[in-house]
């Protein structure tokens, strides 16, 4: 069925005639979502998250002057690349109400959802890569990926609310064989068809499904939430089948590699520059395959335990007991590790851009959120949280510029991508992290 803006829904009431018009809907936009398409399908819209730990140093991050004429500091020099498809936050701060400040996990958990944290090491709600999944991941295999590039699946932070998170692929080959492993069919083969035994695993779940009402019947208050939780989530299950049953439509130009070899994945800086790109590569073509559309990256824990070879301290450690340089007035060897990371961050980058899609790339079709959890590590304050976003949105994001937050809670990022990604939402975050209006200057 065709559909475009003179679409018309059509049906009988009562033995009369109703016709009913339709809402302005993404599907009438080109892939810049800037003017309607004459022909064809929209480009799915991706997100991504990406974690690094322990801030920036504000001294060498933070750009001058604001708006799109400001310049790349030193910690921002690995970033130079995407300058284009890059925004750059400064500023951002997590008021915390009367809520304990946790150490290096309010300004991680508040980032991620909007709520200075009650509890430590728990999510007063789900994150937002959670937020946005709900939205745009229908008809995926995947409602969301996530993969933590230190080897330690408990790193990722995504999460459905709670202490819970979901657990990120482990390693270069446990990803590759999640993605592209069993049940995985290339959509570009000429041999496609639905998997047999997928199509009997969802009439099993249909008829699970269908017995409902009945056992809810029985059921106090408290097991019937907890059935509909479990419900929703077989509803997720029978969706993701149902899209396994469909052939990907994808526009990318990409091919599948052989699997990765196993591989070192832990905290040290050397295994950190392998495993990092090549987890980056696999997301992207998860995202161009619509696997998934949703990609979580993280490459350490918030305290974090990365480490050089050879050097006594981790990276934690010597944001602690490195002394601030009298000259330079800051920690060099802690300003080397930010760097580190922006190098790292970049890598994610550079594989979402080297995917061609339509009229541009993976990169230009996808939001990119990259958050940490601290301003100063060494006094474990939230201000002046280090935020990046990166990608076009498919057009419906401006790029290049730095935005001088001046105090803002780093909620308002979340509700400007939030409407970015479609998500129907007039207010986010809780207490002063509340806010309604996100940064309009940069939404198209």
């Amino acid at each position: 069925m065709k559909i475009d803006r003179r679409s018309l829904l059509r049906g009988t009431c009562q033995g009369a005639l109703a016709v009913m018009g339709l809402p302005f809907l993404d599907c009438f936009l080109d892939s810049k979502g800037g003017a309607l398409a004459a022909t064809g399908k929209p480009l799915p819209m991706r997100f991504n998250t990406f974690f690094f730990p322990l801030g920036l140093t504000k001294q060498l991050w933070v750009p001058k002057t604001g708006g799109n004429n400001y310049e790349m500091t030193s910690q921002l020099k690995p970033l130079e690349p995407f300058r284009n498809k890059l925004n750059v936050f400064s500023g951002l701060r997590v008021p915390l109400d009367d809520n304990p400040n946790f150490q290096h996990w309010s300004g991680l958990a508040a980032a991620a959802t909007g709520i200075s944290p009650t509890k430590n090491n728990e999510f007063d709600s789900n994150t937002i890569d959670q937020q946005i999944a709900d939205v745009i991941s229908h008809g995926t295999r995947f409602k969301s990926v996530s993969a933590a590039a230190c080897g330690d699946p408990k790193q990722s932070f995504s999460s459905l609310g709670g202490a819970n998170t979901l657990p990120g692929e482990a390693s270069p080959l446990s990803l590759y064989t999640r993605l592209f492993g069993p049940g995985f069919q290339d959509p570009t083969s000429g041999d496609w068809k639905p998997d047999p035994q997928v199509m009997i695993q969802q009439s099993v779940l249909s008829v699970v499904a269908d017995n409902r009402k009945r056992m809810m019947q029985n059921l106090g208050a408290a097991d019937r939430a907890r059935m509909d939780q479990y419900f929703t989530s077989v509803r997720e299950a029978e969706l993701q089948m149902a899209a396994q049953l469909q052939r990907p439509e994808i526009q990318a130009k990409v091919a599948i590699p052989d699997a990765p070899a196993e591989m070192v994945c832990n905290r040290s800086l050397l295994n950190l520059r392998k495993s990092t790109p090549l987890m980056a590569r696999l997301g992207a073509l998860a995202l161009a395959t619509d696997q998934t559309r949703v990609f979580n990256l993280s490459i350490s824990e918030a305290s974090s335990g990365l480490f050089v070879p050879g050097e006594p301290s981790t990276y934690h450690q010597t944001t602690h007991e490195e002394l601030i340089d009298p000259v330079l007035g800051y920690q060099p060897r802690v300003a080397q590790y930010n760097v580190n990371c922006m190098e790292l961050f970049a890598m994610l980058l550079k594989e979402l851009d080297e995917v061609p899609e339509g009229d541009g790339t993976i990169l230009d079709h996808s939001l990119v959120f990259a958050f940490s959890e601290s301003g100063n590590a060494r006094i474990h304050d939230t201000e002046n949280l280090p935020i990046f976003v990166a990608g076009g949105a498919s057009g419906r994001m401006k790029t290049g510029y730095h935005v001088a937050g001046d105090g803002n809670p780093v909620s308002r990022v979340g509700l400007t991508l939030l409407k970015a990604m479609g998500v129907s939402q007039n207010a986010w975050g809780k207490g002063s992290m509340e806010v309604r209006q996100p940064y309009t200057d940069l939404l198209a």
